[in-house]
């Protein structure tokens, strides 16, 4: 079994965001997120549904907590320590991200229309 917990904390720790504002973001239980968080849930007994949830609110890719390789690529980890950040800049990063990742779709759909 796989537990994904360090690396969900982590990501809450680097956007500064709460297991509440999370819980509030994804429309879960606060209890199954610390559940998450503790080593108390299997990664492959999470719902589907509620991985994509928490990685939609914390601007990563499900594979981003399984997968060192996916982390290291991560625009946020990347940028680490390379000047003063902080929770706003981060934040900018991340949905600088999600935009990039929604171009690259938007992108790769209209090639295959073509």
């Amino acid at each position: 079994m796989q537990y994904i917990g360090s690396e969900l904390q982590d990501r809450m720790d680097l956007l500064g965001i709460e297991v509440s504002t999370l819980s509030e973001m994804t429309f879960m239980d606060e209890e199954v997120i610390d559940d998450i968080i503790n080593n108390k849930l299997a990664y492959e007994d999470i719902d589907e549904f509620d991985l994509s949830l928490i990685c939609n609110a914390l601007h990563c890719d499900v594979r981003y907590l399984v997968d060192g390789e996916v982390r290291n690529k991560d625009l946020l980890v990347s940028t680490m320590n390379r000047g003063k950040d902080s929770v706003k800049s981060k934040n900018v990063k991340a949905k600088i991200q999600d935009f990039m990742n929604d171009y690259a779709f938007v992108n790769e759909v209209l090639l295959e229309e073509v």
